[in-house]
């Protein structure tokens, strides 16, 4: 029986080592900038990756449905000398949720031609108001049954983009409460009705919102 379960646990899992540069492409392991150990695991046709700096120390964790093209599906974690930089959840290559672990948040960048609040002649809209809003989300937020016993509690910063025509793109979890909890807030704001989109100089521009979602 041993030998039988030894060989059915070799059979479901694959072991690769590919080695890449700086712009992680793939390279000889001589000119690499860190290298990734993917391990197909046949149980749930993922792919478990670690991806490790040329020192040794773990650079990446996460899990693809595909590595080619890469698809991104499961938690990822990065790191810097040890220490968890963020974290992000993805869903089939769609980022459902982000957090930030060691205050790099107040690095990240507006997407390219996106202004931010403080920039605008006119912010953007939803319609109705905020008040609209936010009955829009207690309507439409459902509450995971399999958290209904833990019940945790807390506040969900959303951030997404509000397009030139009034959609909504780029949606991620700024501040986590649970990933189950994230993924939620993140759907019921892209399902959102098209807003009135922000104005520069009299153009529509792209505008980078953020909207607390408290859950209780």
């Amino acid at each position: 029986m041993l030998s039988m379960c030894l060989a059915s646990f070799c059979y479901g899992q694959k072991t690769d080592t590919t080695y890449y540069d700086v712009d992680s492409k793939p390279v000889a392991k001589a000119g690499s900038s860190f290298y990734r150990i993917a391990k197909f695991v046949k149980e749930n046709t993922k792919y478990e990756v670690t991806d490790y700096y040329t020192s040794g120390q773990v650079k990446m964790t996460g899990t693809f449905s595909s590595l080619s093209p890469e698809i991104k599906d499961g938690v990822f974690t990065w790191y810097k000398d040890g220490q968890k930089l963020n974290e992000t959840i993805y869903e089939q290559g769609k980022v459902k949720s982000k957090r930030f672990l060691q205050g790099e948040s107040k690095r990240v960048q507006l997407p390219p031609a996106t202004f931010g609040f403080n920039l605008l002649e006119g912010v953007p809209t939803y319609p109705g108001g905020m008040q609209e809003l936010y009955k829009y989300i207690g309507n439409n937020f459902v509450y995971p049954k399999s958290l209904l016993k833990e019940r945790p509690r807390g506040k969900i910063i959303i951030n997404f983009v509000v397009e030139k025509d009034g959609s909504i793109a780029e949606v991620y979890a700024k501040q986590s409460v649970h990933p189950l909890l994230d993924a939620e807030a993140i759907r019921v704001i892209e399902e959102m009705p098209k807003w009135k989109p922000g104005q520069q100089n009299g153009k529509p521009v792209r505008v980078a919102y953020d909207i607390p979602v408290s859950v209780n």
